[in-house]
């Protein structure tokens, strides 16, 4: 994932997502930022289909909609934001993501993944190894689930 990907990236979340969700590109750039090489598009040809941010974190989930603050000591490699393209859902592009991010995950030696899953993506992320925690997400995420798949 480069900065000039962020326009791109989003449209396909504005496209993937009830607009409680959509973030300000100025918030998208900060996960950019910290993401230390977590962070990767999913394309064909010039058309960006799908995208990961995911960046090392420390304590609560950060809120929606803002850019990151400075992070702590980091424990935790939290995965923000998984979106696929409806046009582009069912060919495996989630999964080639998030087998990128894991990767990478382990070779930060942090010690889990973290994230909120949203609109229904429990079922993914449980089969990715993810479990629900038992402490409610931040108000901002809406109905969603707190889950981490240690490492």
């Amino acid at each position: 994932m480069q900065p000039a990907d962020l326009a791109a990236i989003y449209a396909v979340q504005c496209a993937a997502y009830a607009s409680d969700y959509h973030e300000p590109q100025a918030a998208l750039a900060s996960h950019l930022a910290a993401g230390d090489g977590c962070c990767f598009v999913a394309t064909r040809g010039a058309e960006l289909l799908a995208y990961v941010f995911a960046h090392p974190w420390a304590g609560e989930p950060p809120q929606l909609h803002q850019a990151l603050p400075a992070a702590d000591a980091a424990d935790q490699l939290f995965v923000h934001d998984l979106a696929v393209h409806p046009a582009a859902r069912r060919q495996g592009i989630a999964d080639a993501l998030w087998q990128a991010v894991l990767a990478r995950a382990q070779a930060t030696g942090l010690g889990e993944l973290r994230l909120v899953a949203v609109q229904g993506a429990a079922t993914f992320w449980l089969r990715a190894g993810f479990v629900r925690l038992a402490q409610a997400a931040p108000a901002c995420y809406g109905d969603a689930l707190l889950m981490r798949r240690a490492l």
